[in-house]
């Protein structure tokens, strides 16, 4: 399983799409925190529930559906002029917790993937490449997380800026001429 750390990166890395300057740093925070959440089904372990239940860890909050709900959910908190801002808003949040579940299913960790689709199928997924080794938490094999997932979140970011920044200077360039 991923770390919660490197699921907080891709999330924020996610976060990083959403482009309107109201709200901006508050999406990038609610995607970090967006991606984070479903590793929230571990309470269950103490509690006996199996982890090939519906409501085990890798189950329900590791789907899609799951994402979708969240991601709407979590747009409340967005400031947002517009409706198509807040839903703009909503893509990136759910896109962003749909990360969990398949940064999961590129893990050699547990006898199974994530339930991608569940309520409507518990069936687990998990992808034939799987670089992301260890039992989790502090036992993660943080080199691999950083070479393949860290690396490519940050040069997502940095491309992603240098985007917004050009696109800036041309419109402000653009308003200077006329």
């Amino acid at each position: 399983m991923a770390s919660p750390w490197t699921h907080a990166i891709a999330g924020a890395a996610v976060g990083a799409l959403y482009q309107r300057p109201l709200g901006r740093r508050r999406v990038i925070a609610l995607a970090a925190a967006c991606a984070v959440v479903p590793d929230l089904d571990l309470v269950g372990w103490p509690l006996g529930v199996s982890p090939v239940a519906l409501l085990g860890h890798r189950g329900l909050t590791h789907s899609i559906p799951f994402a979708v709900l969240l991601g709407i959910a979590a747009t409340a908190l967005v400031p947002t002029r517009s409706r198509r801002e807040k839903m703009v808003a909503a893509g990136v949040l759910v896109l962003a917790t749909v990360t969990h579940g398949l940064l999961d299913a590129l893990t050699t960790y547990a006898p199974t993937g994530p339930a991608l689709w569940a309520p409507f199928s518990n069936t687990r997924y998990r992808f034939l490449w799987q670089p992301l080794t260890g039992a989790g938490g502090l036992h993660t094999d943080f080199g691999q997380e950083i070479l393949y997932v860290w690396v490519p979140a940050i040069f997502l970011v940095l491309v992603i800026e240098w985007w917004r920044r050009r696109r800036s200077a041309v419109a402000a360039g653009a308003d200077a001429e006329r």
